[in-house]
């Protein structure tokens, strides 16, 4: 019997299914059996997978007859043969040992499931990938590697959102399915409630252990999410008879903080979307009728959420101009850099953090307009950060006299500047960029 069943939802996802494939097929724990479940895909991913499955007997590929996420991730369950269950979505990848790490905690300390952290990539056309921490599943730090029991802490409602961040015992999922409704957006949270509700022994680690994908965003796909909220706690309250209060509590606390990141998802699109307010009518009324019927406690929201939660109920569009304010300005700032080179050559100066986000923001927006790096460290130069070389600031202006430079620098920027000048690089070929580093900023 395999020790770990990855379960793998595929739809139409050719341009990213095999990276995905590959870091679960080099997984360090090679007792593992893979099925992937596709469900009808027309673009290539099936003849991909079935290339695959001939090469490794370890996978396998379910066909489903139904377009739903849940569905697929069912199928997987019923399926599975082996002690735990992981899920992983074929436009995302894992660390190559990411199911030895979790299997081996989960077998010393007999845990029902346990969890890792996860960072969030972009990755351009040309396959440059810029990662940022994406968080935990766990708020507190004092319990993270520790055996706890999540059936009586019910605040982990509220923390953990990420079905695919770990491994789970499949007897806890005998009877614990996820929503099949149509395509494939929240229909995990019944699942996470009911698996954070039951399970009695458990451990968060802190590694970051699965990479979660973030693509453009689609504001026509994005509109739908309101609905999908209403649909899925809908179906997720049949499940509240018989629970405590805290437990109920959490299950109002996370719909209202589920809501709050539509219209985040909003601001990320630029555009407060009218025609999703009879939707955001509705969840304003689940909400304040739990609030008037004693389900939901504001006095356990935090002042802020507390500040948000009377906003919802006032003034809903007021969230999104808020998160939208928030936002801008750094939208802003990408725009005139984009604007300012135009469609000239580029040099970086600086090839630290800021100046490794810059390249990866002007080959999302702009591709192929990077030529190289240069930096006064000269022990960085004639290597290659991020496949573009690193040159001195003398070699830069004699190889690009034409292109224009943008200092990637949050300090001596002034220092820079003049040198550049002293090279013969001129004052209107020279662009000051102080990076904001924020994902987000690469999926709009």
């Amino acid at each position: 019997m395999p020790k770990v069943t990855v379960v793998m939802p595929s739809l139409n996802v050719r341009r990213f299914i095999r990276p995905c494939m590959e870091s679960v097929l080099k997984q360090s724990l090679e007792d593992i059996e893979i099925l992937a479940v596709d469900a009808g895909s027309t673009d290539g991913t099936l003849e991909i997978l079935e290339e695959y499955a001939a090469g490794d007997d370890r996978l396998r590929i379910i066909y489903s007859d139904k377009r739903s996420y849940g569905h697929q991730v069912n199928l997987g369950i019923e399926s599975a043969r082996s002690e735990y269950i992981g899920i992983v979505e074929t436009d995302d990848i894992i660390a190559e040992d990411m199911y030895e790490i979790l299997y081996r905690k989960a077998v010393e300390d007999d845990l029902e499931y346990v969890k890792c952290g996860f960072s969030c990539f972009v990755e351009t056309d040309s396959g440059l990938r810029w990662y940022q921490k994406g968080g935990m599943c766990v708020a507190d730090q004092s319990t993270v590697g520790k055996v706890i029991s999540p059936a009586s802490m019910p605040e982990l409602a509220i923390q953990d959102y990420y079905l695919w961040a770990g491994i789970y015992r499949r007897s806890l999922l005998e009877d614990i399915r996820l929503s099949e409704t149509p395509g494939a957006a929240f229909q995990d949270i019944g699942f996470i409630y009911q698996v954070l509700s039951r399970a009695v022994r458990a451990v968060y680690l802190d590694d970051d252990l699965y990479y979660y994908r973030q693509t453009r965003a689609n504001s026509s796909s994005s509109k739908k999410g309101f609905r999908y909220l209403i649909d899925e706690y809908t179906n997720l309250s049949r499940f509240l008879s018989g629970k405590s209060d805290d437990w109920v509590h959490a299950y109002y606390a996370r719909m209202f903080r589920q809501t709050v990141g539509r219209f985040e998802r909003m601001a990320v699109n630029g555009e407060y979307w009218t025609e999703v307010e009879d939707d955001i009518k509705i969840l304003q009324g689940k909400l304040k009728q739990a609030e008037s019927e004693k389900q939901f406690s504001l006095e356990r929201l935090s002042e802020d959420n507390r500040r948000t939660y009377y906003k919802l109920q006032e003034n809903a569009s007021a969230i999104f101009f808020d998160a939208y304010a928030a936002l801008a300005p750094k939208m802003e700032k990408v725009q005139a850099l984009l604007n300012n080179i135009g469609h000239k050559k580029t040099v970086i100066f600086g090839c630290g953090n800021y100046g490794k986000f810059t390249h990866v923001l002007l080959e999302y927006h702009i591709p192929g307009q990077m030529c190289a790096f240069c930096d006064n460290d000269e022990s960085l130069w004639n290597i290659e950060v991020q496949g573009i070389k690193v040159v001195s600031p003398e070699e830069a202006a004699q190889t690009y006299p034409e292109a224009k430079y943008v200092t990637a620098n949050l300090r001596g920027w002034s220092g820079i500047h003049q040198q550049l000048l002293k090279l013969g690089i001129k004052e209107e070929q020279i662009y000051r960029y102080q990076p904001d580093i924020d994902i987000r900023l690469l999926s709009v």
